[in-house]
């Protein structure tokens, strides 16, 4: 009959194997990089460019020339079983429902995974920052406004979207950080060149041939007298 020494010292053994596998498990979890999805082309380019180098792992849930409108199909049909499969592994997802609501990527992955999170490149989690710039006749509607077109939106998307991957992925801050001031750097750049080439230009009066060159448009500081959409 065991004595109560015995017991003891079992329980004491099992409790530190116990704990040794808690400890294995959690230094495995953490060993594991952090994974995020894209699928709208806006989307995986920012978050391509951020979390260059930054040891984040981002993977494309869709192909890059599948049209949103044709996503939800796809993540429905055809691609349900890939999708649950990256979903399964992923951390976040990198989506726009804020001024797309028929986004369907975050909503299709988070049936693989409940604990998969949705960031939003065009509005901040936590309001610290401003959103995207809505201008007034133009709106959002939907993918087809392309806010992103305008500069000052594309810095604001950057920031955005920068402050929440910081966030999942702390370890990674100065890099996304670096990346995104470096990002910064070039929009500025560009905008200055478009300033001085426009600034030589004798009639800033443009058509347009498009209903999603609003923001483009816009800020360049054209001057749109008609729209003809092919």
């Amino acid at each position: 009959m065991p004595t109560l020494r015995t017991l003891t010292l079992a329980l004491a053994l099992t409790g530190l194997f116990s704990n040794s596998l808690y400890a294995a498990d959690a230094k495995a979890d953490s060993a594991q990089p952090v994974r995020v999805l894209a699928s709208l082309p806006i989307t995986f380019g920012l978050g391509e460019m951020l979390l260059k180098d930054s040891g984040v792992v981002l993977e494309r849930a869709a192909a890059a020339n599948l049209p949103g409108s044709r996503q939800t199909a796809y993540f429905t049909g055809r691609g349900a079983d890939a999708l649950r499969g990256l979903a399964n592994n992923a951390d976040a997802v990198i989506g726009l429902r804020s001024i797309w609501a028929d986004d369907p990527l975050y909503p299709n992955a988070r049936r693989s995974n409940i604990r998969i999170v949705e960031i939003d490149a065009a509005r901040p989690v936590d309001g610290g920052l401003p959103g995207i710039a809505v201008q007034p006749g133009l709106g959002t509607d939907g993918l087809n406004s392309q806010p992103w077109l305008a500069s000052n939106n594309m810095g604001r998307m950057a920031d955005v979207l920068a402050a929440d991957l910081v966030r999942l992925a702390p370890a990674a801050k100065p890099k996304i950080e670096a990346n995104l001031a470096a990002f910064k750097q070039q929009l500025l750049k560009l905008s200055a060149s478009s300033e001085a080439a426009l600034a030589g230009a004798d009639n800033l009066s443009v058509v347009s041939l498009s209903d999603r060159f609003g923001y483009l448009i816009s800020g360049l500081n054209l001057d749109l007298i008609d729209s003809q959409v092919l």
